[in-house]
């Protein structure tokens, strides 16, 4: 029991980590970022994507000769798989029906533990794949993706290859599963009304700003009257407070060259100080207040604040553009929107990486795992895939999809512009401790949050979140190895 109730921390931690960064958006049809969903087009697909992926997965033992008729569940959201698509992929293919199983942390990780989880598991590319993969509930793909009609693998982005992990390395050796879109996540978009109120020029979106820069930004874009803020200069996503993030932190690690991890994973050290310079720079942004935080307790959302005038910046990905262009109010001003390219450390880097790749693996335990490879196929790489790429809540992970992106109007433009240079800059993939499901976020709340309220000092939450996450780390390889 003790190798189950450590798994079921570990993926508790990371559905909820899932939640938070490269999924949030998946009940408004977007990417995932996080990021965490649904959408509409036309090519390389179609109709016939759906019968293409049937006839490439029969020809790797697919489909139930027999005629039986077989359910596959997953826990892709009904934000991003409609029921329309499902009538579509079972009328294509009448030997499969698809169950959309909702499911939440504590549900998904009981359901790993006694091997009936769903055939197709979302999950977060960069938070989760890795520790799946460790412990065997990823079903290697590679084969299958060779073979692939539908699936091309001289068409996919390198994004993809976040889904590949060879034990040690991400980006290596066999793949697990694909992103169904993503975004470069640590972008920022902005709101010219709140740059023009504070008397503030709109920086020059051919050229990144470093972090230090945009908190210098967000203080001069903060207007308040009194102590009463009035107009806020940054949100740090649409969904959090304006404090430490363990994800952004991490593109800021990327960006200065370090790595809180070992080589083989056993062990982090988070005494660098990249990460001190990171935390000092944003319980700065705390204590100068350019955004809602755990200080002033505004419960806002930064998404709320964004589209209500009140926060001049918020830092999200490409699939944020599908946000504002839908938004009722927004959309009738969208010459007013735009997005700066993603920021980097002091004499860093530039890196645009994602913060989440959302998307999927089959399960390795799944009774029908031709039948689950067939959905798998269609929902990646048939027209579910042109749906998507066609609204923009997020990018495709063809190269041949990205014409479907939005390009009508000067807002889609401008975006589209800063993103082509973005694009170059994506290949690189946040360090992700494979042991420490969801990266140790929750480690690094539990010790940052004091330093807002002068609870601790930058030594002492260090000193706690290094030992903490290492004997995390030791539980979940001692797990790992019992299992083997």
């Amino acid at each position: 029991m003790r190798k189950w109730s450590i798994m079921l921390t570990a993926v508790t931690a990371a559905a909820v980590v899932l939640s938070g960064c490269g999924s949030n958006n998946g009940d408004n049809g977007g990417n995932a970022a996080t990021n965490n969903g649904g959408n509409a087009a036309t090519t390389n697909g179609g109709a016939d994507g759906g019968n293409a992926g049937g006839n490439a997965a029969a020809g790797n033992g697919g489909g139930a000769s027999s005629g039986e008729v077989v359910t596959i569940r997953t826990n892709i959201t009904d934000g991003e798989l409609s029921k329309d698509q499902i009538a579509e992929f079972e009328k294509a293919h009448p030997n499969i029906k698809v169950e959309i199983e909702t499911v939440d942390a504590t549900k998904l990780a009981a359901e790993l533990a006694t091997g009936d989880a769903p055939d197709v598991i979302r999950l977060s590319g960069v938070f989760d794949l890795p520790n799946y993969v460790i412990k065997g509930i990823a079903l290697d793909l590679t084969d299958r993706m060779n073979t692939s009609a539908v699936i091309k693998q001289d068409d996919l982005l390198p994004i993809t290859n976040v889904f590949r992990f060879d034990g040690k390395t991400v980006g290596a050796g066999p793949i697990y599963g694909l992103p169904k879109d993503w975004s470069n996540d640590y972008a920022i978009f902005y709101n010219k009304k709140l740059f023009d109120a504070a008397g503030v020029p709109v920086p020059d979106p051919t050229k990144p700003l470093t972090w230090p820069e945009v908190m210098d930004l967000a203080k001069k874009l903060t207007i308040k009257d009194g102590d009463k803020v009035k107009q806020y200069g940054l949100a740090a996503n649409e969904w959090g407070k304006t404090e430490p993030n363990f994800n952004n932190m991490l593109q800021y690690l990327l960006s200065a060259g370090v790595d809180v991890s070992a080589a083989d994973g056993a062990s982090v050290d988070f005494n660098q100080p990249a990460v001190k310079d990171y935390i000092n720079l944003w319980v700065d942004a705390v204590k100068n207040n350019v955004g809602p935080n755990s200080v002033n307790n505004d419960q806002t959302s930064g998404g709320d604040l964004f589209f209500k005038d009140q926060v001049a910046m918020i830092i999200d990905g490409y699939w944020y553009s599908g946000a504002i262009r839908s938004n009722e109010t927004a959309k009738t001003h969208l010459a007013d929107y735009g997005m700066l390219p993603t920021p980097t450390a002091p004499n860093g880097t530039r890196v645009a990486p994602t913060g989440g790749a959302t998307g999927a693996i089959i399960n390795k335990a799944s009774k029908h795992p031709d039948e689950a490879w067939t959905f798998f196929e269609w929902f990646f790489g048939g027209k579910p895939a042109d749906d998507r790429a066609s609204t923009g809540w997020g990018l495709p992970i063809f190269k041949s999809k990205m014409d479907l992106l939005p390009k009508d109007t000067d807002f889609d433009k401008q975006v589209n512009a800063v993103l082509q240079d973005e694009l170059n800059y994506t290949s690189q993939y946040l360090k992700v401790n494979p042991y420490l499901a969801g990266g140790g976020w929750s480690i690094f709340d539990k010790y940052v949050q004091p330093l807002y309220f002068g609870k601790s000092n930058l030594d002492e939450a260090i000193g706690g979140m290094t030992k903490d996450a290492n004997v995390a780390i030791q539980e979940a390889k001692d797990a790992v190895e019992a299992s083997q």
